[in-house]
């Protein structure tokens, strides 16, 4: 007879704010961060802030500064000084370190304070919003001669914050179904009227392929549309991909001169953008490109901040498309999607960028890359015979591999990666075949996440591959990951072993 499980965690009653003062039970100090345990996350794009970020971030909490408003908004007298449009009262110095940090950042995505604008948000998804706010609110200025509204042209691979943005702003309603053939939940449903997303092919490496770009332009054009929103992504979450952006832009330009359409380039570097520029600055997908017109970065990935510290950058004067009158504000205007906000990341921004200069920046990328290449070689010495290698990019310190455990009955379907009571803590240990238990969780403290990967690129309805996505970051270290090879390896084996034996 099972023994009855003695309950844990969380109760009802613990939910409610108490009356009367009580010490809480949980303290601040026994919360662990998961990235200094002997077995890190493999695919968190995460880590720990260096002591000097963690002190000024002290200092700054305690001043409580709003941060509302954008504030990049100037005019430049003949000698180069800059003359900020007034902010709310009190908080004038952040506004303006604010200003340096966004175009300190722009300057390596080809900005300026002369030709962008921007501001620090609550993070990649926030910003992906305002870049396809901004876009809808700037094509509404163009003509729509046959009333069809917006179509967003993006990958597979695009990230879920992107479908989420064009639902919210009424742009397109998609869905996702069940597959018939694989029983996967991937078979995306795009919006009945045509508008919202269209998905493009990909190349093998799950970049943007430019004959699928050309020949869904001009399905659309036929079906009537004129209004495009681009969504390049440059590091995408499932490959770490980039997407081809000054392609991109010269096919939308060449569609433009010859078919009519207007359109709106927003490229996702939520956290290449923090890579790329670094250690491959000749590979231009910023402001160098004219089609290009607002950039998501992410600060907390790459970018050595705290969380939250997304960055929408822009070119200049388009936030005004969706800004809004504040009477009780000083300035009288708000063009961010946040409105009050926490002066840390930018003010953390500032003086990161300043203390280690894009020199510090290379060395700290670097140092990731190289690491991710030592993990390859180890898969490629120790595990080629189950874990295939896709193709990846070399400024973006990702590992998308394929992992497949065999087949089990009807325990463990063919191509199904690993079986998730191995990599998770769901399920009872009591439910599994005696042979298998003590597989149980045996990978769960690496927090390993998997994606779809369409097993024909070009196709975007194809049944997917499951990939993993292993991110290196600077927590890594060469001890860590051998000891993770090494688990995956022991696992694997163990399976085969119990799973084939009679």
């Amino acid at each position: 007879m099972r023994k009855a499980r003695k309950p844990k965690g969380i109760h009802v009653k613990d939910c409610s704010w108490p009356i009367q003062p009580r010490k809480p039970k949980t303290q601040i100090e026994k919360i662990k961060s998961p990235y200094q345990e002997e077995k890190p996350p493999m695919c968190y794009p995460g880590t720990p802030l260096s002591p000097e970020t963690l002190e000024s971030s002290t200092a700054l909490l305690a001043k409580q500064i709003n941060n509302i408003g954008s504030h990049t908004h100037i005019k430049i007298d003949a000698s180069g000084k800059l003359k900020f449009k007034p902010g709310e009262g009190g908080f004038e110095t952040v506004q303006k370190i604010e200003a340096q940090a966004i175009w300190m950042m722009a300057s390596v995505l080809g900005g300026t304070p002369q030709n962008s604008d921007g501001y620090f948000c609550g993070g990649g998804t926030e910003s992906n919003l305002m870049g396809l706010w901004v876009g809808r609110e700037w094509l509404r200025k163009h003509p729509d001669p046959f009333n069809k509204g917006i179509a967003i042209l993006t990958t597979p691979l695009v990230h879920y914050s992107i479908v989420k943005a064009v639902e919210m702003l009424d742009i397109g309603h998609h869905h996702t179904r069940i597959c018939n053939r694989c029983n996967h939940n991937h078979h995306f449903m795009p919006d009945t009227n045509g508008n919202g997303v269209n998905y493009v092919g990909m190349n093998g490496a799950g970049e943007m392929d430019m004959p699928s770009l050309n020949k869904r332009i001009r399905q659309k054009v036929k079906e009537g549309f004129r209004r495009f929103i681009v969504v390049a992504t440059v590091g995408t979450t499932t490959m770490g991909s980039i997407d081809p952006v000054e392609k991109i832009a010269d096919i939308m330009e060449t569609h433009r001169r010859q078919l009519g359409i207007n359109f709106y380039i927003h490229v996702d570097a939520s956290f290449a953008g923090f890579t790329v520029p670094f250690v491959r600055p000749t590979l231009n997908f910023g402001f160098e490109i004219p089609g290009v017109r607002s950039i998501t970065v992410d600060g907390d990935k790459m970018g050595q901040l705290p969380y939250p510290a997304g960055i929408f950058l822009c070119r200049k004067d388009l936030m005004s498309l969706v800004g809004r009158d504040v009477n009780y504000v000083r300035g009288h205007n708000d063009s961010t999607f946040s409105g009050s906000r926490t002066c840390l990341a930018p003010v953390l921004a500032y003086h990161q960028f300043q203390n280690q200069g894009q020199i510090g920046q290379r060395q700290y990328v670097q140092s990731c890359l190289d690491l991710r290449d030592y993990f390859i070689r180890l898969l490629q010495e120790k595990a080629s015979h189950f874990v295939k290698i896709l193709p990846f990019s070399k400024w973006v310190n990702f590992a998308p591999i394929e992992i497949n455990f065999p087949a089990f009955s009807n325990f463990h379907g063919t191509n199904s990666g690993i079986p998730t009571f191995i990599t998770d803590e769901d399920g009872d240990k009591d439910d599994l075949p005696t042979k298998l238990r003590s597989l149980n969780q045996e990978l769960k403290d690496y927090h390993l996440r998997s994606d779809f990967f369409p097993e024909d690129p070009q196709d975007t309805h194809s049944c997917p591959r499951i990939v993993y996505k292993i991110c290196i970051m600077p927590h890594h270290t060469t001890k860590n990951l051998g000891v993770f090879v090494d688990d995956l390896v022991k696992c694997y084996d163990q399976w085969v072993l119990a799973t084939q034996s009679k």
